[in-house]
């Protein structure tokens, strides 16, 4: 029972990065250790290239949204318990307007250990146990992540069943390009990339050709103080299609323009 309730936080998780949280369930436990975790993590899904609505405030283009979620924790700590090399993957339609059609399957990396997924399992409860998961299943696979010495390369892949690449476009100084603020689980803002492939097929689970659709990646430093402070745009969205008062001081503060999903400054 303790793995479904661990894969089921991992999946509302994951799935809610772009969702607002409702004003009445903002407030986390504060019960937890101390966590301090970095990494990178990617996602791809079937909004419009360059323009996903769910990180500017909104719901995606569709209605529903197709997608894969992948977070590698690099280094850091939950409590006693070091979280470095934590990998997993949820696939599924894990954006949706009707929040009871939000349903996705996790893959977890075989390397990860069970006192990780606990850890995984609690820090996950603290951001986001106001909300029921709909789990269709989990998997232990092996999980195959590379990004390339420049870091303009961006591969997933989980054999015979997830095939993923973005590329990064930079300008002539070297800079990333389309780096924009956006609701995430694990920070402010993400880089778009060009979605060279996503390809998904798990017999009796899902399968599409998403290729050309969003991608983006984003590079991340988290700690649970980020949130008891509310430091992060998740935290103060309402999913109405633009930035609120609060998101567009944040951005502000961060040096930034509030994009809106449409690519107009709002």
């Amino acid at each position: 029972m303790k793995t479904l309730r661990i894969v089921g936080l991992l999946v509302i998780a994951l799935a809610l990065s772009g969702l607002a949280i409702p004003d009445q369930t903002k407030d986390a436990p504060k019960d937890i250790p101390d966590f301090d975790v970095q990494g990178i993590s990617m996602t791809e899904c079937q909004c419009t290239a360059y323009a996903c609505p769910c990180r500017s405030n909104g719901h995606p283009d569709h209605g529903s949204c197709d997608a894969a979620d992948f977070t590698y924790i690099k280094h850091g700590h939950y409590g006693k318990v070091d979280m470095s090399g934590f990998k997993a993957v949820v696939i599924g339609d894990l954006i949706d307007r009707d929040a009871s059609k939000v349903q996705g399957t996790v893959y977890f990396d075989k390397s990860s250990t069970p006192a990780q997924r606990e850890a995984f399992d609690e820090m996950l409860a603290f951001m986001f146990g106001w909300n029921p998961p709909h789990l269709i299943g989990s998997k232990v696979v092996l999980i195959d992540f590379q990004e390339s010495p420049d870091k303009n390369t961006y591969t997933l892949t989980i054999p015979d069943i997830l095939e993923e690449k973005g590329v990064m476009k930079r300008d002539s100084d070297g800079k990333p390009l389309h780096v924009v603020p956006a609701m995430d689980l694990w920070g402010n803002k993400i880089t778009y990339l060009d979605n060279v492939v996503f390809k998904y097929h798990d017999k009796g689970v899902g399968e599409w050709d998403l290729s050309g659709h969003q991608a983006n990646v984003k590079e991340f430093h988290t700690t649970k103080e980020m949130y008891a402070q509310k430091k992060l745009l998740m935290q103060h969205g309402d999913m109405s299609g633009t930035w609120t008062a609060e998101q567009k001081e944040m951005i502000k503060q961060m040096g930034m323009k509030p994009e809106s999903w449409t690519g107009v400054v709002s």
